[in-house]
């Protein structure tokens, strides 16, 4: 009886240091129900917007940094460049008032399967994606990783989901200095390392073209276009030849850099090694704007880029001088609508020049306009068939009646044979004449013949009777 009591407390002993070393294990994995956390509401409580001057994101073979020069934002790795300000201030506003879903505690050895492990680290798996937010005198304020998607589907994923994730979409985040893994719903996809997808996107708009002349690298390549009113519909190529217009569907000039857009932008010092031997371009507008361009393709990595640069002035009247029979309630209307857009070309002045000689990376569709030659922008006319010369006619001295279309002269009457000329007529019978019109004859109306009247027999081609003789005069 002793030694079954003994055996059932060895029992019961290995079955119980068994279960404790499961639950040491479990914990640094899995999220009990007593093994949660959530100490607070807010990720970031004490998160002060203002106080933020650098935001700086990290990973294994990249970073990103935005951050303030002068009175400006900028991204550190495009030369100064402006920053996409409101792009910065969402996701600063997110960061303060973002809220926990869950935390749990999860070993260290286990942060790679959830991917919050800092990059730098070069035996570490998992790395995550690192966020630092410093102040003016560069401390770090805030700083943590985000990490992989909370899931429960399917590969690398379902690792995840042992951790007790909770809805799909939420993300975890590991904060610096704190052992609790957080979950939160915000997915911070704004929070991108990548430079390019952090500058300003605000481009030029060229308005109202009025002329372009375009230098190529050979004179022969160069040409100018222009238009003499706004209203004009086509542009008018300059030294044309005859015959010679400009091909408006080869050279789309009406929607030229209208509306462009760049992909990414480079420092104002590679100007000079870019457009070496670059097409240039001056175009002016109705407005008085003049944006001076230069355009160049160059091969990257083996793959073309096409890249652009501008400069833009402007000449914008100061006043407006009023008509000598104005009405002071006309002159007020004027004034104030002239005021209006005197404004807002200075803005748009203001806003062009913030681009002038920076290098940007654009497509091939948005400049490749300038890179045609003068040779490939003609549409030579075809001369029309109407003024073909028309063929000569017989009879007609040829020029006397331009562009009349040839007429096929009447066929003449055919002439009788000799031996049908010396055979006696048949007699026969007839009606009275009627007067037929020849067949290349054409008169306003028919003509219908009286009625006929009953035929009579006479020999045919009477000899006519002889004319009486003259009376011989009185003696």
């Amino acid at each position: 009886m002793k030694k079954i009591v003994i055996l059932l407390v060895l029992l019961a002993a290995i079955v119980g240091a068994a279960y404790y070393q499961s639950n040491q294990r479990n914990s640094r994995l899995n999220r009990a129900s007593s093994g949660a956390t959530k100490t607070r509401e807010l990720l970031l409580p004490d998160f002060d917007i203002n106080g933020i001057k650098k935001l700086r994101i990290k990973e294994d073979k990249q970073e990103t940094t935005v951050t303030v020069q002068g009175d400006q934002w900028v991204v550190a790795e495009r030369g100064g460049y402006p920053a996409n300000k409101e792009k910065l201030q969402t996701v600063l506003m997110s960061l303060k008032y973002e809220k926990i879903k869950a935390g749990r505690r999860i070993g260290k050895d286990s942060w790679g399967k959830i991917g919050v492990n800092s990059p730098g680290d070069a035996t570490a798996y998992g790395v995550g994606t690192l966020v630092e937010l410093l102040d003016e005198a560069g401390t770090v304020k805030h700083s943590f990783v985000l990490g992989g998607k909370v899931t429960s589907s399917g590969g690398q994923d379902s690792q995840m989901s042992m951790f007790g994730g909770g809805p799909q979409g939420n993300r975890f985040i590991r904060l610096k200095n704190e052992e609790t893994i957080y979950e939160i719903a915000n997915q911070f996809s704004d929070l991108e390392n990548k430079p390019e997808a952090w500058v300003l996107k605000d481009f030029i708009a060229v308005s109202g073209l009025k002329s372009i002349e375009v230098t190529a690298p050979k004179a022969e390549d160069s040409w100018k276009a222009s238009k003499k009113a706004e209203s004009d519909t086509e542009f008018v190529l300059e030294g044309a030849k005859a015959g010679e217009k400009l091909d408006e569907g080869k050279a789309p000039l009406s929607s030229l850099l209208t509306s462009p857009s760049f992909d990414d932008v480079l420092a104002k010092d590679k100007a000079a090694e870019t457009f070496k031997d670059a097409v240039k371009a001056v175009l002016t507008t109705f407005e008085g704007f003049t944006y001076t361009v230069q355009a160049a393709k160059k091969t990257v990595d083996g793959s073309d880029k096409w890249y652009m640069t501008v400069t833009t002035t402007a000449a914008i009247p100061q006043k407006r001088e009023a008509a000598k029979d104005e009405k002071p309630e006309d002159k007020k209307k004027k004034d104030e609508e002239f005021d209006a857009q005197k404004k807002t070309l200075e803005e748009k002045l203001a806003k062009e020049k913030a681009c002038d000689g920076w290098v940007y990376q654009v497509t091939e569709y948005t400049i490749n306009t300038l890179f045609k030659k003068r040779s490939e922008i003609i549409k030579k006319e075809e001369a029309k068939k109407d003024d073909a010369p028309a063929p000569a006619i017989p009879g007609l001295t040829p020029g006397t009646i331009p562009g009349l279309k040839p007429v096929t002269p009447p066929a003449e009457p055919a002439k009788p044979s000799a031996d049908a000329a010396a055979k006696p007529a048949p007699i026969t019978v007839t009606t009275p004449p009627i007067s037929v019109p020849p067949a290349n004859e054409i008169k306003d109306k028919p003509v219908t013949p009286p009625p006929a009247p009953k035929p009579e027999l006479k020999p045919a081609d009477a000899p006519a009777p002889a004319p009486a003789p003259a009376a011989e005069p009185k003696k």
